[in-house]
């Protein structure tokens, strides 16, 4: 009986494993094909679309900047295409990809290979209606810009695994995929005041990021610096807007720009262009020239070393001092300390970083923002240069006092003119300036908080008035707008030859740097170019563009039409 049992059940077993043995044979063999392919396509249907959208970019009134929508991914199976070559030269005009390179693919010993990802939904159903054995269409989220080119370097791009690689996308890439809190929202605070909603809150996407920027003015200053490189035809350019009042960065632009759209699509050129993801903003470094000479004022005024009415001989346009010979662009005589600045004398601010010493030069410097990060939020935020007295040289005092010897970003030098227009406080550069929650709710974060006063209310107030007198009768009367008081400062600042490690007498910084209305700041500009081929002077190049920028945000921003001009305001700086 015993041994019957184990008969019966070694029978059984093998019956078993036969039939296993046979399922799994007909699964391996028979159904192999079909059962790869869902594999696959189940596999990238995972892989592209297993998460959630990601949250949008908008402007700060709303305007959507970057978005997702649903878009596609093409996947092959190499060994069910039939006739690769003609499927390649099908594929190539749609996919715009080369043949040979799609050949190359079509033809390899896999059973899953992309062709492409981030197709649009147009794409999509092209490639659906071609219904090619072994070509496959998987669901994909596509990151999509409405505006094209509008802040591209700013507001960055995504991958195909849409993670952020630059910009706003890269520095909030956590929130606006699901994976964290808002932007710092552990170090900032929600204002007190209820936010007003920015929309209808059906049409807010959760998790999204309101920027400060202004859509409007971020466009005037698009096509303006579009203009001025046709003009200059400068290397590249960049134009800040900021308002001084609370440190907002209004808009932010750089040319030569992208469109994120086509970031990374193949054939587009800006495929193999990986270098314009950079912000010159706020990573590229720069030696200023004159427009540093307000840190060299301001800290005379301030330490009392120098009056309005003191007189300094500069030298007539030639000056040695230990280790370097200044020169100005004039041949100047007497000028009152004023006219040095208005003037945009090198060796009259020499003269007067003289009387202030390298420990205040210093401290100031660093107390108008210079050489630290600005805090902006944004990727490479650049600390610049400015090196410990201790470091300089016999020839530094002078030099760093108009700009020579010391690196700084745009955004560093915009924020340090908006102390002077905001009264004498340093304030962080602000780009966030909101979030919408999961729940479709728009919440908004305090103003900065200062971060140090840096010079006194009546000291910044006699510097919008210096300020005033270069637009009205210095060298910035190119920046001048109709009716309305201008303030700011030219510069025009050699560049170093990187053969001969000494300054170049063909390449140049053009910038102008300002404000207005002149003394209620509502917006502080600067304008950068480098390298303009049809001039150098700050004065002949970037103080035009300043104009028509400053010109078209007054109008948008709906400035009061004063027509106390410039010209009248310099006559109470003679008279003082």
């Amino acid at each position: 009986m015993r041994i019957r049992r184990l008969w019966v059940a070694s029978v059984l077993s093998l019956a078993a494993f036969v039939l296993i043995v046979t399922r799994l044979g007909y699964l391996q063999l028979y159904c192999h094909a079909a059962l790869l392919q869902r594999a696959n396509r189940e596999h990238a249907r995972q892989h592209v679309d297993d998460r959630l959208p990601r949250g949008a970019i908008l402007d700060r009134s709303g305007v959507v900047l970057a978005m997702s929508i649903q878009g596609g991914a093409c996947y092959a199976d190499p060994r069910r295409v039939m006739r690769a070559d003609e499927t390649a030269r099908l594929l190539s005009p749609i996919l715009h990809i080369p043949s040979n390179v799609l050949l190359g693919k079509l033809t390899q010993k896999r059973r899953f290979v992309w062709l492409a990802r981030r197709l649009d939904p147009e794409t999509v159903q092209h490639l659906q209606n071609l219904h090619r054995p072994g070509i496959s269409v998987a669901p994909e989220q596509k990151r999509f810009y409405p505006e094209d080119t509008l802040a591209s370097q700013t507001i960055g791009v995504v991958g195909d695994e849409q993670e952020g690689l630059s910009g706003v996308e890269l520095v909030v890439n956590g929130w606006l995929s699901g994976r964290s809190t808002p932007f710092l929202f552990k170090q900032w605070t929600l204002a007190k005041r209820p936010a007003h909603p920015l929309a209808d809150p059906s049409d807010l996407t959760p998790r999204s990021i309101v920027l400060t920027l202004d859509r409007q003015l971020q466009t005037i200053v698009e096509q303006e610096l579009a203009v001025q490189m046709q003009l200059s035809r400068p290397k590249s350019g960049t134009v800040i807007i900021e308002d001084p009042q609370t440190g907002e960065i209004l808009a932010m632009a750089t040319a030569p720009s992208f469109n994120p759209n086509q970031w990374g699509v193949p054939g587009s050129a800006q495929q193999e262009s990986p270098e314009l993801l950079s912000n010159p903003a706020v990573e590229k470094i720069i030696e200023p020239g004159s427009t540093f000479k307000i840190v060299t004022a301001a800290a005379a005024l301030e330490e009392r070393k120098v009056a309005l009415h003191d007189n300094f001989f500069c030298e007539n346009g030639s000056w040695q001092i230990p280790g370097r010979l200044i020169h100005d662009h004039e041949k100047e005589g007497w000028l009152t300390f004023t006219e040095v600045i208005s003037h945009s004398s090198n060796i009259g601010t020499a003269k007067v970083a003289m009387r202030l010493g390298q420990t205040d030069l210093y401290r100031y410097a660093r107390a108008f923002g210079f050489g630290m990060p600005s805090g902006c939020g944004l990727p490479g935020d650049g600390v610049g240069i400015l090196r410990q007295p201790s470091q300089w040289r016999p020839s530094s005092l002078g030099t760093i006092s108009f700009g020579q010897e010391v690196g700084v970003t745009p955004l560093q030098m915009v924020n340090a003119y908006c102390v002077i227009a905001n009264g004498g406080t340093l304030l962080e550069p602000r780009l966030y300036k909101g979030f919408v929650d999961d729940d479709g709710t728009y919440q908004e974060w305090q103003a900065n908080q200062p971060v140090r006063r840096v010079i006194s209310t009546k000291t910044a107030q006699t510097m919008r008035q210096i300020l005033q007198e270069v637009v009205a009768n210095g060298t910035g009367k190119a920046a001048q707008v109709a009716g309305l008081p201008v303030a700011g400062k030219t510069g025009t600042a050699q560049k170093i030859d990187p053969l001969t490690r000494q300054y170049s007498s063909s390449r140049y910084l053009a910038s102008f740097c300002g404000f207005a209305p002149a003394e209620h700041p509502r917006i502080v500009i600067g304008v950068f170019l480098d390298e303009p081929q049809n001039g150098y002077w700050g004065g002949s190049e970037a103080a035009p563009l300043f104009s028509r920028i400053m010109r078209n945000a007054a109008s948008t921003l709906h400035f009061p039409n004063t027509h106390s001009g410039p010209l009248l305001i310099s006559r109470t700086i003679i008279r003082m």
